[in-house]
């Protein structure tokens, strides 16, 4: 509960005060707030007379000095005031939180935190009142050190029993709050990207990381012999563990790499001997992307690259991704306003929700634009698993 004595440190309290550029006199009006704070007009005498006698405060009073107006008392009476209601003087914690920042962001020198731990510093020397992150929660700076220097792919779980002793603590905890950091500090984090997304380009494996595939592609484990998965007509899927060691060594009679997003359409696609489908997902790991980048050293020059997804802001995010970060000549496939059309004539859309129209006219999509200027234009997306029609797909496929 407050009282008048915490009531005058909160008045004082502010960036001012807590940089140490605040000085003088306060003069506070007794009003209702005051009085409210102080337990009622008899209380807030009572304590205001207890202070003015300790030569903390100064009063001005009226009616022959029944009633107080105003309070007058010096900053300097600050620290003394904040003893006397058994809180940390705010100035005192600021200073205190200081070099516990500086130690985490020394922990953290050399890793994309630096920018982070910059601004942290920044707001606490000026005074700022930092509640976001809690400085005083040392596991979440554990946490999110570590989530920064992962180097090997790492189970979620294991991860939170390495950093926190707890196998469950880090999703429960503090999972949501170093994301929110790596969503906007870590040059590995992409927009649109969900909190999976993020902690797996991390090296933070929340659940089975596969890559799957159709096709005549050879890769190599390590230095072992080659292993030609064109004999999996219905696909071929490695785990993590393989992913890390194999490496692509020929695509031959290849002529074309389609990148999948949708799992159930993925699945539809019957083996061809020119084409490789790979199954997309989303957002390709770091593992994943140095395996596929391979790619474009070992097939042919006249290859085509093409990517079909959702025609939506996420497909949109994840082609471009792939076209920056994976296949730079990587094309649309059926991403185009006739495949829109056609999609919306037989009742695949989808309602464009008004936050995800402001990102979507926001984003500049490259070789999408026609296609987000339709559904700017119609106000419905495209879920790739609408479009799920195998014979049609397939007929297309062939031409």
């Amino acid at each position: 509960m407050e009282c008048l004595t915490k009531y005058l440190i909160r008045t004082a309290d502010g960036s001012a005060y807590r940089s140490g550029n605040l000085d003088g006199m306060r003069h506070p009006a007794v009003d209702g707030k005051m009085i409210r704070a102080a337990g009622g007009m008899r209380k807030l005498l009572e304590e205001a007379d207890e202070l003015e006698k300790a030569g903390l405060i100064r009063t001005e009073r009226k009616n022959l000095g029944a009633d107080i107006v105003r309070i007058h008392y010096p900053v300097s009476a600050i620290p003394e005031l904040c003893r006397r209601a058994g809180v940390e003087d705010p100035r005192e914690r600021q200073l205190r939180w200081i070099p516990t920042a500086g130690k985490w962001a020394r922990e953290a020198e050399g890793t994309f935190l630096e920018a982070y731990y910059g601004t942290l510093m920044q707001r606490l020397e000026s005074g700022q009142e930092v509640k976001k992150p809690d400085m005083e929660d040392e596991d979440f700076f554990r946490c999110l050190n570590r989530a920064a220097a992962v180097d090997t792919p790492v189970w979620r779980r294991e991860f939170s029993s390495e950093v926190l002793h707890d196998s469950k603590l880090f999703e429960k905890k503090y999972q949501d709050k170093v994301v929110t950091v790596l969503e906007k500090y870590s040059p590995l984090s992409e927009e649109g990207m969900t909190a999976d997304d993020i902690l797996r380009v991390h090296g933070i494996k929340t659940y089975s990381q596969t890559l799957e595939w159709k096709g005549p592609l050879i890769y190599r484990i390590g230095n072992g012999s080659p292993i030609d998965s064109s004999v999996n007509i219905f696909g071929t899927v490695i785990n993590a563990q393989t992913l890390e060691q194999a490496v692509p060594a020929a695509v031959p009679g290849i002529r074309r790499i389609l990148l999948i997003e949708n799992k159930a359409n993925y699945e539809s696609m019957d083996f061809r001997a020119d084409t490789l489908y790979i199954y997309c997902h989303g957002f390709f790991s770091p593992k994943e992307l140095k395996f596929l980048g391979t790619l474009t050293e070992i097939a042919g020059e006249n290859t085509e690259y093409l990517h079909w997804g959702d025609m939506d802001l996420g497909g949109i995010r994840i082609f471009l991704y792939n076209q920056r970060k994976l296949f730079p000549g990587l094309k649309p496939y059926r991403m185009d306003p006739a495949a829109y059309e056609t999609a919306i004539a037989e009742g695949a859309g989808i309602p464009l929700k008004k936050e995800k129209k402001e990102k979507l006219q926001k984003l500049d999509a490259g070789d999408l634009e026609e296609m987000k200027n339709c559904i700017l234009k119609t106000g419905l997306e495209i879920e790739q698993e609408a479009l799920l029609l195998p014979e049609k797909i397939r007929k297309v496929l062939d031409k």
